[in-house]
């Protein structure tokens, strides 16, 4: 594992958990939450939708480099990047340079069977998408994560792995 670090990110499909993870593990061990949509939501004063709607799937890639920048400059935070923030390596150069990054990996078909797709715009209302896009970026994930939580068993468990890595409990 890294020795030094400053701050932790989360990575992975839309609906593996990364929010839900995030905000629990950031209370338990004392340190800021950033979830990049909500930050880049405020920022643009518009829903992530309605950036795709409205300006493109270019457009919100752009906004979200300029958001990985702005909350990778902070320290004591834990991270949860957007599904397709590793499409950009640049990105990925920029969270990995200060922070050790977590592939958060939900079994696809508990991904799609409850996953609500009408606030996640590369969805489309199509449900069969997610395994599109989890076939495009799974290697991805691997390749940029220093560790792989697989979570299969809930949230909590998941938040426990990661504590547990963070203290060198790990094979």
């Amino acid at each position: 594992m890294k020795d030094n670090y400053d701050n932790i990110v989360l990575i992975g499909m839309p609906g593996s958990g990364k929010t839900s993870i995030g905000r629990i593990l950031a209370k338990k061990i004392n340190m800021c939450f950033y979830d990049l949509d909500e930050y880049i939501e405020r920022k643009s004063g518009k829903r992530i939708t309605e950036i795709f709607a409205i300006y493109g799937e270019r457009h919100f890639r752009t906004l979200e480099s300029c958001a990985v920048k702005e909350i990778s400059s902070k320290t004591n935070a834990v991270i949860s990047a957007g599904g397709g923030v590793v499409l950009d390596s640049k990105n990925m150069h920029v969270l990995n340079k200060r922070g050790i990054i977590f592939f958060i990996n939900r079994p696809v078909e508990d991904i799609a069977h409850d996953i609500e797709i009408s606030s996640r715009p590369l969805l489309a209302n199509d449900r069969d998408n997610i395994y599109r896009l989890y076939k495009d970026r799974y290697e991805l994930y691997k390749k940029y994560s220093d560790f792989e939580i697989l979570n299969d068993r809930g949230i909590l468990e998941a938040v426990k792995q990661i504590i547990e890595i963070l203290n060198g409990n790990y094979a």
